[in-house]
C-alpha cells in the first residue's frame, strides 16, 4: 500500500509490515503511525528493536512471545539482511501462522531485496516521495490543524525550494508556522526564510542561461561556486540539461509520462519545457557533451573545478546564442 493509505488501514492491524521508500521522513512517519495504533503503554516490556546483525531466527523468536498487560507486542527490525540466513524456515513458518498479539515491522530504508522470501506474508508500505498534489494535501492539512493557512503560491514555492523532500519541507514548514503565527503564510515569507535547495538553484541558473541573461547567470555561478567544489554544481547542471534533451526529443509525451520515465515530479518537467523552447535538440546535445567533457577534464586534472564551472557557463551561453 501507499503511505497515504496506511493510517486508514490501521483500523485492521496486520501481523507484519515492511516499510521502505526514498522519502525518509515518510518512512519514519509510517513507523510512528503503526506504533501509535498499537498503543503500547509498557514499551520496556512490549517493544523489541533488532538491528542489522539480527538473523531470521532472532526475529521469529522475538515474535513468538505474548505481550505483558498491553494488547500488542512490537518487534521492530532495522535493515534486515539475509546474509545471515539462519532461521529463514522458522521465520517463514511464523509468518504463515503469526500471533495476532504481535506485530513485526521490517524497517528497510535501502530496499526490500532481502525480504523477498517473506513479502507474501507481509503488508508493504511504500514511502516514496509523494506526488505534488498529494504532498499539497498533506501540507495544507498540517497547516490548518495548527489553526493557520498557507497560500497556494507559498506552498508551491516551498515544495520547489525543497525539491519535494518531505524531511526538508517539514522542517521549513515548522519554521514558517512559528514565524507567521497568527496570520497566513505568504509566498514572500517562503522567499525570505527558506533556503533554496541545490536543485532549485541549478534551475535558476538554467533559466538565466535560457533567457540569455549572462550577467545574472555568471553572478549566480560565482555565488554558488565561490570557495566550494565545482562538482557540487556541475553534476546537477549536467543532469538538468540531460533531462532537457530528453524532454526536447519526446515533446509528444505528457508531463506525467516523462516524469515517470525520468523519476522526477511532473512540475520539474513543466519547468523544463519552458527552458527547452529556447533551444534546438542539437544545441541541447552539444551542451550535454560539453558538460560531460568538462567533468572528464576536471577528473583528469586538466582544469580546476572553480574555473571549469565558470568556463562551462560561458560556453553554454555561446551555444545558446
Amino acid at each position: 500500500m501507499k503511505y497515504l493509505e496506511l493510517k486508514k488501514s490501521l483500523n485492521n492491524i496486520q501481523p507484519c509490515y515492511i516499510i521502505s521508500g526514498n522519502d525518509r521522513y515518510l518512512c519514519y512517519a509510517a513507523l510512528g503511525q503503526i506504533k501509535s495504533a498499537l498503543n503500547i503503554t509498557l514499551p520496556q516490556m512490549n517493544e523489541v528493536v533488532l538491528g542489522s546483525d539480527s538473523t531470521a531466527e532472532d526475529v521469529a523468536l522475538a515474535a513468538n512471545v505474548f505481550p505483558f498487560v498491553d494488547s500488542y507486542r512490537l518487534v521492530e527490525v532495522h535493515d534486515f539482511s539475509l546474509k545471515k540466513s539462519k532461521g529463514e524456515a522458522e521465520l517463514l513458518a511464523y509468518l504463515k501462522n503469526p500471533m495476532k498479539e504481535c506485530v513485526v515491522v521490517f524497517f528497510n530504508l535501502d530496499g526490500t531485496e532481502a525480504l523477498k522470501p517473506f513479502m507474501s506474508y507481509a503488508t508493504t508500505v511504500e514511502c516514496d516521495k509523494l506526488k505534488p498534489e498529494e504532498l499539497k494535501g498533506v501540507l495544507f492539512a498540517k497547516v490548518r490543524k495548527s489553526g493557520m493557512e498557507i497560500t497556494p503560491g507559498a506552498l508551491d514555492k516551498l515544495i520547489l525550494f525543497c525539491n519535494n523532500d518531505m524531511t526538508r519541507i517539514n522542517g521549513e514548514l515548522e519554521k514558517l508556522m512559528s514565524y507567521c503565527s497568527g496570520r497566513n503564510i505568504e509566498e514572500t515569507d517562503v522567499k525570505e526564510l527558506v533556503v533554496e535547495g541545490k536543485e532549485y538553484q541549478v534551475f535558476q541558473l538554467s533559466e538565466f542561461i535560457a533567457r540569455g541573461q549572462k550577467d545574472k547567470a555568471l553572478d549566480l555561478v560565482y555565488t554558488l561556486s565561490n570557495g566550494k567544489s565545482g562538482f557540487g554544481l556541475l553534476t546537477p547542471l549536467y543532469n538538468s540539461y540531460r533531462r532537457a534533451l530528453y524532454v526536447a526529443i519526446n515533446r509528444a509525451k505528457s508531463d506525467e509520462e516523462l516524469a515517470e520515465l525520468l523519476n522526477v515530479a511532473p512540475y520539474a518537467i513543466k519547468m523544463t519545457r519552458g527552458q527547452v523552447n529556447y533551444y534546438t535538440p542539437k544545441k541541447l546535445k552539444a551542451i550535454v557533451d560539453l558538460l560531460y567533457e568538462t567533468d572528464r577534464n576536471i577528473k583528469m586534472g586538466k582544469i580546476k573545478e572553480e574555473v571549469a564551472i565558470k568556463t562551462a557557463t560561458l560556453n553554454i551561453l555561446k551555444i545558446r546564442g
